[in-house]
């Protein structure tokens, strides 16, 4: 990426040795924090026959993604003792897994992709995420002069080198007496007889831990690995895992903020739960995908969507927005495409473009430049198809065995054609917009490429709803003191087009780490709840 101030990270994964460089110094150091000596009372232990480690610190950070790590390292500098508490078995969550882009659209700009987003939740990300890129600086972190890829309404973003800055993260956190625990999830959440946070509880590879703190920053990344709540709001078919979750016999992300902050009385956003961020994937493939960049289907929105009866389902290039003309490079065309495809049987489309579509946007727009899209279909083991008339294509894709007639398929696309070429794509039964930006195009030049789609989820819109300092509010909009929240464990940012997972960790990870070091000793003491419901009331 133009401009980045490190070197492209070729290296291996994180290692266990290197990520917990330090930890047992950390540990003494959490343990000896700035906190009083007197112990809350923690109730029965979790399991009776294995020893409880007790920890104290002034901060308590749940998930090592985007959010996680900004909150940590910003609170760590703002002078706090922190615990970072990391489920998988290595930090970086889905920043990991991702290209490293931080938009920064202008408000306005916020507010009018995303209409029905939280306006308080926007704004202090436009506000925050620019303070991320000044203090990104202040510390050295790796981090771009611009941003490589500039979409539809963004200003100034920047780029990170994913890997590369998680480790800087880590290094960075350690060096100012923090601790990172990894395979350690946090369970409960500890608030005295005031609602006031006091401590977490967490179970590590060496049984529970009980952490006494004043501030807790919850940045667990969404519910996409949650199927119950997938069902209940987005669709009852299957999704494919487009992050770290792929191929994990224990999901990561199931959506322990939430469920944790709710028994508090925390409030749901007010938007975003039956959306969510991801590109279509080809269909099944037959082994994990890295970089997952590399088969997303980002130029869905410039050819044709079909689903298994062979129907074009939805304005590729604006889905339920087709008021809403998308710029020619906007990829949130195609995520919103993918959005559609959910609903759809199986969750499973067929994506049919020309060679022109091909050389122009199928090949260019991936991770490593000129990559051939269709060839990395095949090898991964999903259906595909390639011919030199549509005719013959719509008899590949009927071989395929999934019940989509070939006659259906080459009806849509003659009716397709013979609209796009005379400039009435906006009159098919489902219309197509996006003409004026060079998104509506007769599929003439062969050969002409298919593939056998199937929706991919990166993560959630919904989750909960917080304040403009990154306090997680209450059903009444009352801050539930002590407790803040990061990343897309805060919902109602966006609701349907994409506004940046990256971008609302970075600019909620700065203000809430910045917050919860600032947080004061609980007024009401460290003695627990003496009532299950008391924090509710």
């Amino acid at each position: 990426m133009a401009g980045n101030s490190r070197e492209p990270d070729t290296g291996p994964s994180l290692t266990r040795r290197e990520m917990l460089g330090g930890a047992a110094a950390g540990l003494a150091a959490g343990a000896l924090g700035s906190l009083a000596s007197a112990k809350p009372a923690w109730g029965a232990p979790i399991v009776a026959s294995r020893r409880i480690q007790e920890m104290t610190a002034d901060v308590v950070v749940a998930g090592a993604g985007m959010g996680g790590l900004t909150a940590a390292v910003r609170a760590a500098h703002s002078g706090a003792s922190v615990i970072l508490l990391e489920k998988a078995d290595q930090p970086g969550g889905t920043v990991a897994h991702s290209s490293g882009g931080i938009a920064n659209s202008e408000y306005e700009d916020m507010r009018r992709n995303s209409p029905d987003g939280d306006p308080v939740t926007q704004r202090a990300v436009y506000e925050n995420v620019e303070h991320f890129f000044t203090f990104m600086e202040e510390i050295n972190a790796p981090l771009s002069t611009g941003y490589a890829q500039l979409e539809g309404g963004q200003r100034e973003g920047r780029t990170i080198p994913p890997i590369i800055w998680v480790r800087f993260m880590v290094r960075e956190l350690e060096a100012r007496g923090g601790t990172l625990l990894t395979e350690t999830p946090i369970h409960r959440l500890v608030t005295n007889d005031s609602r006031e946070i006091i401590g977490v509880v967490a179970e590590g590879p060496d049984g529970p831990i009980h952490i006494r703190t004043k501030a807790v920053v919850l940045a667990t990344g969404g519910w996409m690995h949650n199927a119950q709540m997938v069902n209940q709001h987005i669709t009852r078919q299957q999704l494919w895992q487009r992050n770290v979750s792929q191929g994990r016999d224990t999901p990561l992300f199931t959506g322990d903020g939430y469920f944790l902050a709710s028994q508090l009385g925390a409030a749901p956003s007010k938007g975003g739960w039956d959306a969510f961020y991801g590109y279509s994937l080809p269909a099944r493939p037959g082994r994990p995908v890295e970089p997952m960049q590399n088969v997303s289907m980002f130029h869905a929105h410039v050819g044709v969507a079909l689903n298994l009866y062979g129907r074009r389902y939805t304005d590729e290039a604006g889905g339920k927005w087709s008021s809403r003309p998308q710029d020619e490079f906007d990829r949130r065309a195609a995520q919103i495409q993918n959005n559609e495809g959910a609903r759809q049987p199986e969750a499973t489309t067929i994506h049919i473009w020309d060679e022109a579509i091909n050389r122009e946007y199928a090949t260019a727009a991936s991770a490593r430049a000129g990559v051939d899209r269709w060839a990395a279909y095949r090898d991964v083991g999903a259906p595909v198809a390639r011919a030199d008339t549509l005719g013959e294509l719509a008899e590949q894709v009927e071989r395929w065995g999934r019940g989509t007639p070939a006659e259906r398929v080459r009806q849509q696309l003659t009716e397709y054609n013979e609209a796009a070429a005379n400039g009435k794509a906006w009159a098919l039964p489902v219309p197509k917009t996006g003409a004026e930006n060079g998104l509506v195009n007769p599929l003439t030049e062969p050969p002409f490429y298919a593939v056998l789609g199937t929706t991919g989820i990166t993560a959630t819109y919904g989750g909960l709803r917080a304040g403009s300092g990154g306090e997680v509010l209450d059903r009444f909009d009352r801050p539930i003191r002590g407790l803040y929240a990061a990343g897309v464990d805060i919902g109602g940012f966006s609701t349907y087009a994409y506004l940046g997972n990256l971008t609302i960790g970075a600019g909620y990870g700065f203000i809430s780490g910045t917050n919860a070091a600032r947080q004061p000793e609980p007024r009401g003491g460290w003695a627990a709840a003496t009532t299950t419901d008391s924090a509710l009331i």
